[in-house]
């Protein structure tokens, strides 16, 4: 049995999260929740549901309407009163939730504001299952020099499936033999797109994954590859090998998760239907495999065509730039990571358009200077995120506006 802490319950990642939990009953419990408190009777029902003894709400305007929808829904249920949990409200009870007493603390909260509560769950001795890749992409120094051998295991599908290839992993640990990473990434809606198709390119085309469900951010980002960027700063920080040695494939059909080359010539793979919950639940019960029944294995008595081939990093200029921020170091990652997210909410504002994204990112990394490694805080990673964010606001006011923009303002 393993307690698990879920940071960003009602988001996907949480909510598949604590699908995985409920339907494994023997092997999984959730102690504690937090979000933003923007969806209140969400959050409500995912407490009563898995009988949670500590709900984190990030605003403190919300700790009401999340009150007032736990009375609602055990007045509505009609049956014996429930044990009701403690509520905590504002920006320190997500430290407080972080730090909560459990086995494991799965971080998916959104964005850079998850990075705090993976250096508390951290400090706090906590196991720490990573679907916040911004934690290790704007932080990873800071993690590096609190993380124990083995206390954090990563969410993403990718680096779940390298994590699997490598007999015996463990965070901070030497791999023997370990020569190349090979993320595979399904090259998002886009891959054949001409320069001036993906100029065209509208929030909606961008917002329609052809394989996975994700919210919008992330969806955006893998219609750009910025995720794969983002991925593989992930990678390096997890694995311990230079960039040089981290490669990134289109693989369109989604079912080679990701691969992990040897010095000796051999590549492993780990394939599975695409679902979140299985890297989800091999996470949560790391370094055992995960309970049987998590998600339907893939079908071999049909046949299967897989295709791999290269990124044009040209036309997607997102991988190179997350590589070229990953090797400046200190604040770079996170001020690739900033710049990227106010770029993308322009552009599905209808602001900018969709190449301007890889734009602002070039633009921000190209003006800033780095804090380096040995001098970072957790207070110059914020400084440089506000820093990005703001810079970027402000180069965007120069980019020609969208397709989409210019048809509302007719």
């Amino acid at each position: 049995m393993r307690t698990v802490v879920v940071l960003g319950s009602t988001g996907s990642v949480g909510s598949q999260a604590l699908d995985v939990i409920t339907a494994h009953p023997g092997r999984f419990r959730a102690v504690g929740l937090a979000a933003s408190g923007g969806r209140p009777r969400a959050l409500a029902r995912q407490a009563l549901h898995t009988g949670a003894e500590v709900v984190a709400v990030a605003d403190a305007g919300a700790v009401e309407d999340v009150n007032a929808a736990l009375a609602i829904l055990v007045r509505e249920s009609g049956g014996p009163r429930r044990l009701m949990p403690t509520v905590l409200a504002g920006p320190e009870a997500l430290a407080v939730a972080a730090a909560w007493s459990c086995d494991v603390v799965l971080n998916a909260l959104p964005g850079a504001a998850g990075l705090p509560a993976t250096l508390t769950a951290l400090e706090a001795g906590r196991r720490v299952a990573l679907a916040n890749k911004e934690s290790l992409v704007t932080g990873g120094e800071l993690i590096r020099r609190v993380a124990e051998p083995g206390q954090i295991v990563p969410v993403d599908s990718e680096h779940s499936a390298i994590m699997q290839c490598i007999p015996g992993w463990a965070y901070a640990c030497p791999v023997p033999g370990l020569q190349r990473l090979i993320l595979t990434c399904s090259g998002g809606p886009f891959r054949n797109h001409t320069p001036a198709q993906l100029a065209a390119v509208t929030p909606a085309q961008a917002l329609k994954h052809p394989t996975w469900q994700m919210g919008p951010l992330v969806t955006v980002n893998s219609a750009t590859l910025v995720n794969k960027g983002l991925e593989i700063i992930e990678a390096q920080m997890l694995f311990g090998l230079g960039y040089d040695h981290i490669t990134a494939v289109i693989h369109p059909q989604s079912a080679v998760h990701s691969m992990a080359e040897y010095a000796d010539g051999s590549t492993l793979a780990q394939a599975a239907p695409p679902d979140m919950r299985l890297p989800i639940a091999t996470a949560l019960a790391w370094p055992h495999r995960p309970p049987p029944g998590v998600i339907p294995p893939m079908d071999w008595t049909r046949a299967h065509a897989w295709a791999f081939e290269p990124v044009d990093e040209v036309r997607f200029p997102g991988i190179a730039l997350a590589r070229h921020a990953g090797r400046l170091g200190g604040t770079a990652p996170a001020v690739f990571n900033a710049a990227n997210e106010a770029a993308v909410a322009a552009f599905l504002d209808g602001i900018v358009p969709f190449p301007a994204i890889a734009q602002a990112i070039e633009h921000a990394l190209d003006h800033h200077i780095p804090v380096p490694d040995h001098e970072l805080t957790l207070g110059a990673i914020r400084a440089a995120d506000t820093w990005a964010r703001q810079h970027t606001h402000k180069h965007l006011h120069h980019i020609t506006p969208s397709p989409a923009h210019q048809a509302q303002e007719v």
